[in-house]
Order: C-alpha cells, then structure tokens, then sequence
C-alpha cells in the first residue's frame, strides 16, 4: 500500500514541512527550555532531575535554527523554483545535519533517564517531559518526511 503523503504534491509537502513542523518548533522549544531551566533550579538536590537539559535544549534550538534556515533560504526556496541543481547538492547536507539532531535526541534521552519520570515529579516536569516526548516525534516524523518523500523527488530528478 502506498504511504498518502506520496501522493502530496511537492510545493504542498514543502509547505507542510514548514508550517507543521518549523513554526511548532519555533514556538515551542522557548517554553520547553523555561520549563527545564525551572525544573533544574527547583529539583536542583534531586539526582533523578534532569540536570544539564537546559543546555542540552539550547544547544538543540539554535542547531535546528540554523538547519532550518538552510532548508529555508536555500534547499526549499530552489525547490520551490525548480532550480535542483543547488538544492539537490545541499541535500546531502542537510542529511548530515539530521544524523546530528539524533545524536542531540539521544543525550536529551540520556539526560532524562530515558523520559523516565519519577512517582514525585512536579506538574511542571510532568508537562516538561510530555512536551519533549512530542519535540522527539515531531523531529521523528519531519526527518521521514525529508529524507524518504522530499529529498528522494529531487536526487532522482538530479
């Protein structure tokens, strides 16, 4: 059976993309790096806390960022005119930059203790690791979107 968004075309794909994942991302990842600055400074004494998350999240908004921006200005912009050339050469670039966000998912994974919460987690932590839960499935599924519909168009047409 086909996978449905096969069938999207390209422009609409691209702006399904950035709409569903980009703009959530930039609007979201501020408030999960204010709730885990809030949860590390109120369970600083706590060793299952997650501690070191703050930076970890800051490093993670300003890496997606700037991948983002490439993706933006100049894979998206020339896809969207047709111009494959550039844009199929930044692909493999963009590919790399994906690797390294799995890598960043990973130590947030380990800094969590595998999204595990404890039985005295604060509401606070709770929705910190709910919105990280969701961070992890948006990056999930915006990465297949790229690498296994997107990006496939463009290297064959190359």
């Amino acid at each position: 059976m086909l996978d449905p968004v096969n069938e999207v075309p390209t422009p609409a794909l691209i702006d399904l993309i950035q709409m569903q994942f980009k703009e959530t991302l930039r609007q979201e990842l501020p408030e999960l790096i204010a709730l885990a600055r809030k949860v590390e400074a109120v369970h600083a004494d706590d060793v299952s806390a997650p501690h070191g998350l703050t930076n970890a999240l800051t490093t993670i908004a300003a890496d997606l960022e700037d991948h983002m921006y490439k993706e933006e200005a100049i894979v998206f912009s020339g896809l969207h005119a047709g111009k494959f050339g550039k844009s199929a050469r930044s692909l493999a670039g963009l590919r790399h930059d994906h690797a390294e966000h799995e890598v960043a998912l990973n130590r947030v994974a380990a800094i969590t203790h595998g999204f595990r919460l404890p039985s005295h987690a604060c509401a606070s932590w709770r929705r910190l690791y709910a919105g990280l839960g969701k961070l992890a499935g948006d990056l999930d599924e915006h990465r297949y979107l790229e690498e296994a519909v997107l990006f496939p168009r463009f290297e064959s047409a190359g």
